[in-house]
């Protein structure tokens, strides 16, 4: 067996970053940047309001009660009109550009106006620079906006169309292909007789790459059988990742090491010393990186996420492939084994500030339904002994938590 580090780093070593293209910024949604993106201008591009009120040069306001005359009106979108004079005001609207000598804005609510005499009465002493977005303050022309590897969200597409940018040039997405193995297993559209199980572990794996955001092409189940396994490796293996679950362990009918070192595969490793998930399997056949995933479920669902997530992000492009890890207080008691790292299901929720870690009662790998009740790993040492409630621990988050 390898630790769990190693295995990681001999999978992302296998994990090449994929080709770039240039789309369409509406279709980068969900991507990774291949470029770096920098300002095609300064942000803002001229001084402007912050505020509906008055602009005004601050040294003609040196205490409450000063009065201007108004000369005019600055809305947005519109050119900046001439240089304010001594004791001018004009009336501003948020975004407009400052008039040429103004340094400050008082908000209306701060104002008394008398529209017929065309005057202001200020209620406060302005300051000069308030209430004003200065040109440049949020970014210099030429400055960088997104790094590459940066993944692009709805706040980067935003930021992208504010530096012009119609087309990004961004990382291909792998393809990928889930394979599941078993004589035991049928559809999840069927009635299993006592000695079937349905195929959720499928299910599961394609559910958690649509949540990275790609889609896996679904090769079904093969047959414990060595030509039917064969044919739909064969299938597989035309992808940039090919996940496989079941038949990766040790007993007569795991034949999944064999199909693949028939096909010509590379062995990483094909076992960790990790709980749950110990018999996993990975390997190189050409330009596809295979990972064996164990056929119990909570085993299979904890290898994806502990190990197949950072190289898929890391195939992805993204300049961090690695989860949050946070510090929590066990809320309970942790029973721990010796021997292995372990990945512990647990509830974890945020109380006053402080993550709490809830261990979330399960009869096994086996038992699929744990999983809904977690949203969380706590990753511990093998050790013989439990951890007491109130002690520290490394808490993985995995989905959404609840606040109180």
């Amino acid at each position: 067996m390898i630790g769990v580090d190693e295995a990681k780093r001999l999978l992302l070593h296998e994990a090449a970053v994929l080709g770039s293209a240039e789309v369409p910024l509406e279709q980068a949604l969900g991507r990774v940047l291949a470029e770096e993106i920098r300002a095609d201008r300064d942000l803002p591009p001229a001084s402007v309001s912050s505020m509906d009120g008055f602009a005004l040069r601050a040294a003609d306001a040196t205490a409450p009660g000063a009065s201007l005359r108004v000369v005019g009106e600055a809305k947005a979108g519109c050119p900046p009109r001439g240089p304010l004079g001594p004791g001018e005001a004009v009336r501003i609207f948020t975004g407009a550009i400052l008039p040429p000598a103004a340094d400050a804005v008082v908000m209306v609510e701060l104002t008394r106006e008398d529209r017929a005499a065309r005057m202001v009465e200020l209620l406060e002493r302005p300051a000069a620079g308030q209430n004003v977005r200065v040109r440049g303050e949020d970014l210099r022309e030429g400055e960088r906006v997104l790094p590459a590897g940066a993944p692009v969200h709805s706040a980067e597409v935003a930021a992208l169309a504010a530096v012009g940018r119609t087309t990004v040039r961004v990382y291909r997405p792998p393809s990928i292909a889930v394979l599941a193995t078993g004589d035991e297993l049928v559809g999840t559209d069927r009635a299993p007789l006592p000695h079937q199980v349905r195929n959720s572990n499928a299910s599961a794996l394609l559910a958690q790459v649509r949540e990275m955001g790609l889609e896996a092409s679904d090769l079904g189940i093969a047959a414990d059988e060595p030509e039917d396994l064969s044919l739909k490796l064969a299938r597989g293996l035309g992808a940039d990742l090919l996940l496989i679950t079941g038949g990766v362990s040790m007993g007569a009918y795991d034949l999944v090491g064999e199909a693949l070192s028939r096909a010509g595969t590379r062995l990483l490793f094909h076992q960790v010393a990790v709980r749950p998930g110990k018999p996993l399997l990975a390997g190189r056949c050409g330009n596809c990186l295979v990972v064996g995933l164990p056929g119990n479920p909570v085993s299979a669902y904890t290898s994806f996420a502990v190990f197949v997530v950072p190289a898929v992000r890391r195939m992805m492009g993204h300049d961090r492939v690695e989860g949050l890890e946070v510090r929590a207080i066990l809320g309970g008691r942790l029973e721990r084994r010796p021997g292995r790292t372990t990945y512990h299901l647990a509830r974890l929720e945020q109380r006053n500030g402080t993550f709490v870690a809830l261990p979330v009662r399960t009869t096994g790998s086996a038992d699929m339904v744990s999983l809904v009740r977690a949203n969380a790993f706590l990753v511990t040492p093998g050790a013989p002994d439990a951890l007491e409630a109130g002690s520290e621990v490394a808490a993985v988050p995995w989905r959404d938590f609840h606040l109180r």
